[in-house]
């Protein structure tokens, strides 16, 4: 009986995320990917313009998805793929990624 206890509290921790944050705190209100990206004296505007020009969405996140049929080995190949395309157009452009968002974050 005490055992089944135990693994019920233990399991509620873990689904609430409780014992997630102790190991790192779990972001609230995460940012698309675009915010991220920083590069000195660029606009909100123009980096979004920027990103778009990459091939990134108009809400600063990546807009692969996957297509009907598509096995999910494709799917993660292809979203690998453009990705990868998307961070290097940005890179190629002079923004470098933020670990954690911080004032920089616009």
């Amino acid at each position: 009986m005490m055992r089944w206890i135990v693994c019920s509290v233990a399991t509620a921790l873990l689904l609430s995320g409780c014992l997630l944050e102790s190991v790192r705190p779990v972001e609230r209100n995460p940012k698309p990917y675009v915010h991220y990206l920083v590069k000195e004296g660029v606009t909100k505007e123009s980096r979004l313009a920027d990103w778009i020009q990459c091939g990134g969405r108009t809400n600063g996140n990546y807009g692969y998805e996957i297509q009907k049929g598509q096995s999910h080995k494709d799917f993660f190949e292809g979203f690998n793929a453009y990705t990868n395309q998307v961070r290097a157009c940005m890179r190629n452009l002079g923004y470098t990624r933020l670990q954690e968002c911080d004032a920089r974050c616009l």
